[in-house]
């Protein structure tokens, strides 16, 4: 199946928008991969599902910050998703967006510490 090139920026607010051009936005740093349209719905899943767990955007207006054991959880999940992301954006990047990736080291394949183990 031909790979198509697309362009995905991780801000919490526009996480789950992958876009087929390059928004001209020097404050945004924006991902180019290579994906088959089930990549690409793939990508899209994780990035909903990793968004669901940002405390900040989620419970901007709500009192569930204040429950320390759902907002541990939702970091923890959070975390756990922007880590399959960034494994799947350099899975799926271009020379550069490896590049980028690995300069920046955002690929973490080590066991967090203060992560609890399920």
């Amino acid at each position: 199946m031909n790979k198509q090139k697309y362009y995905v920026n991780l801000n919490p607010i526009s996480m789950d928008d992958v876009s087929k051009v390059k928004i001209p936005d020097s404050t945004l740093i924006q991902y180019e991969i290579e994906a088959t349209p089930e990549e690409l719905e793939q990508l899209d899943n994780l990035l909903n599902e990793t968004q669901d767990h940002d405390m900040e955007i989620r419970n901007l207006f709500s009192f569930r910050h204040f429950d320390e054991s759902m907002t541990e959880t939702d970091q923890h999940e959070y975390q756990r998703g922007m880590d399959k992301i960034f494994d799947m954006l350099y899975e799926l990047g271009t020379p550069e967006t490896k590049k980028q990736i690995k300069e920046l080291h955002l690929q973490n394949h080590e066991q967090k510490k203060n992560m609890r183990k399920q």
